[in-house]
């Protein structure tokens, strides 16, 4: 049957020689893919590969329809993302022979004429495939239209769907990979399922209410950045405000020492001015007395000469006291102006570095987002459910005990053992964490008990246990986590955390553990990267964890609840209220997706959901103190392990 390949191929310049991988319009095309393909021009010429532009460095993807081999070569049928390969009959082009297509066989993937439809439904191989109108394949998108009912591993067409891994499956698949599953339905059933419920509708309002959202949200965003442009203006305002206050003021503060600066200057300019009018006048006193001495020495009797001179030194005696007063009263001394700058002021560059901080903050959002009425509506997984039973047809019986053998249980007066963890091994033994003496424990189903792997800690610990792969597993302890390898019984590697570490699942290449005053972290083991999921407060404690089917449940000690979280942390639900659910602590999952809780003297079983649920009590002959669960999904059994003692195992079947 001829078939659809696809590749992304490039235009390319027209050299004189080929060139692989490209797509030239003169000389040979040629291209390398999962099989040795040659593209010969002759074959692309045929299908007006003319039409294509040389074009350089543009990519484009490409169909290609397997129509015969000859030679070694490979020779296709090209088409582009518009034409794909409906145009003509493919059992007609196979045997050369050029037909429009009438019909497009979804099975097939190719499309048929009129004449070889009639043929092809009337097959008894394929009277059973889907067919539609040529011109309704040509309106589906690429990306729909490529889809086949086909198993390209087995050759051979889907028939069933498997819940537990979601898948399609052939019956060659069934045998191959799911011999185990319990929950495989009819694919029939599970279409039809899809077409009569409201799905599609649903997720066609939900896509309406996508671009809805997506336009309000970019209204939004454009409002937001005319809201940033008008604080912009307001801030650069006040910006210019405070520069002319500040310009004002400090030129108000010019002035004014300015003045003062005049002031003192004109007070010393007056002083001064006066002195020296004064010393000038007393320059004229001192001629007329050194004129008087000449004429008294030249003119005077000796007698005027006598009474002329005591006169004369009493004036002289006067004009010295008047200068040695201007030492004493400081007029003699050097006057100068001197004006003391703000400190402030001066220092104004290195106190005042900036007109103000700049920065961002997030406010409230003002945008609410539509969203359907029923969301569960669109969630396939409940359009599948069609084989879900309700949780009280689920039966639970007792199959066994595993009571562990003598020499590892220690007389009445010391405590034997104190598990607070299970996982189950590839081999089918059961791997316990024993906290109480701090040791892994390796068990058979006969209660046999392997050597046991001793887990040094200066904490507490084991509390949690789980497997990763390849005979590692991680056990969780007040000082973070260790993996330890079950194969030479030693600590691998040794993973600090910032609180003690109770409840701990791997998943995907990651640790999903409980770490104490911070929440559910996600610890990669690739490189250590810790993610903190969920924040949670200091006072939950003890929190069980399990990961199915991309969610994370959780258990909480004090408050009595399970929570349900997607894998990056948002809450999907909460289960609280619950007759009887108090102080639990394990958690493990079914391929149902039931939920089953340890919780004081009692298992609960929840629904996927967390609404309903189902009580199993303690009794003399089966668990009395369960402390950790763990769900074999090969053989459909619960295995409950008590504190110490013994180890129940119970069988999980659903009434038909």
């Amino acid at each position: 049957m001829a078939k659809n390949n696809a590749t992304n191929v490039t235009f390319g310049p027209c050299p004189n020689g080929p060139v692989d991988n490209q797509i030239n319009k003169c000389g040979t095309v040629r291209g390398s893919f999962k099989l040795a393909v040659s593209f010969l021009c002759n074959v692309w010429q045929i299908f007006n590969v003319d039409n294509l532009e040389c074009r350089t460095n543009v990519t484009l993807t490409v169909y290609f329809l397997v129509i015969g081999y000859t030679g070694g070569k490979v020779f296709l049928r090209y088409s582009d993302m518009t034409t794909r390969s409906e145009a003509c009959c493919g059992i007609c082009k196979a045997r050369e022979i050029t037909k429009e297509a009438n019909k497009w066989c979804c099975d097939c993937a190719e499309g048929h004429c009129l004449e070889c439809h009639d043929i092809h439904i009337n097959s008894k191989s394929s009277s059973n495939h889907d067919t539609i109108p040529i011109e309704s394949y040509k309106q589906l998108p690429s990306s729909i239209a490529r889809i086949v009912n086909y198993c390209e591993t087995h050759k051979m067409k889907y028939e069933n769907y498997c819940q537990y891994h979601d898948k399609d499956c052939c019956p060659a698949c069934i045998a191959a990979d799911h011999k185990s599953c319990t929950d495989i339905l009819l694919l029939k059933d599970v279409i039809k399922a899809v077409k009569t419920s409201a799905l599609l509708n649903t997720i066609e309002s939900n896509i309406k209410d996508i671009k809805s959202n997506i336009d309000h949200i970019i209204a939004d965003r454009q409002q937001n950045l005319d809201n940033i442009n008008e604080e912009r203006q307001r801030y650069q305002n006040e910006i210019k405000l405070v520069r002319t206050k500040v310009n004002s003021h400090l030129n108000k503060l010019e002035q004014k020492v300015l003045k003062e600066l005049d002031s003192a200057e004109n007070k010393i300019k007056t002083e001064t001015t006066n002195l020296m009018t004064k010393l000038l006048d007393k320059i004229e006193v001192s001629k007329k007395l050194d004129e008087e001495i000449v004429a008294i020495k030249k003119y005077a009797t000796e007698y005027q000469v006598y009474i002329g001179s005591k006169t004369i030194e009493n004036k002289v005696e006067k004009e010295e006291t008047y200068l040695q007063s201007l030492f004493e009263d400081g007029r003699l001394r050097q006057n100068c102006l001197k004006m003391t700058m703000n400190k402030k002021l001066a220092n104004i560059e290195t106190i005042i570095e900036t007109f103000g901080t700049v920065g961002t903050e997030i406010g409230q959002t003002l945008i609410v987002l539509k969203r359907g009425k029923n969301k569960q509506a669109q969630n396939m997984s409940n359009v599948l459910n069609i084989n879900k039973k309700p949780l009280d047809k689920l039966n639970i019986s007792r199959i066994g005990q595993i009571i562990l053998s003598g020499s590892m249980v220690r007389s009445w007066l010391f405590t034997s053992f104190e598990f607070q963890g299970i996982s189950l091994l590839p081999n089918g033994k059961i791997i316990l964490a024993d906290s109480y003496y701090k040791r892994l424990l390796i068990v058979n189903n006969d209660g046999m008990i392997d050597k046991p792997i001793q887990c040094p800690t200066d904490g507490t610990g084991p509390f949690g246990v789980t497997y990763i792969k390849n005979n590692l597993v991680a056990i969780s302890t007040s000082l973070g986590i260790q993996t330890v390898s079950t194969q030479t019984r030693t600590v691998v590697q040794n993973i600090a955390t910032n609180g003690e570490c109770r409840g701990i699942a791997y998943n995907n290449g990651a640790l999903i553990c409980w770490v104490r005053s911070i929440g559910i972290q996600s610890i990669q083991l690739s490189n250590l990267k810790i993610a903190t999921l969920v924040k949670i407060d200091e006072r939950n404690d003890r929190l069980g964890i399990s990961v199915h089917r991309n969610k994370i449940y959780v258990t909480n000690y004090y408050s009595n609840v399970v929570n349900c979280y997607t894998l990056d942390g948002k809450q999907l639900w909460q289960a609280k209220d619950i007759p009887f659910l108090k102080y639990p602590t394990g958690i493990t999952l079914d391929k149902n997706s039931y939920i089953y809780v340890a919780a004081y003297r009692c298992v609960i079983v929840l629904s996927s959901n967390g609404k309903e649920s189902k009580t199993i009590m303690a009794s003399k002959d089966g668990f009395s103190d369960p402390t950790a669960l763990h769900f074999d999904q090969t053989k459909n059994n619960l295995i409950i392990v008590n504190k110490r003692q013994p180890i129940c195992v119970y069988h999980i079947s659903q009434e038909t």
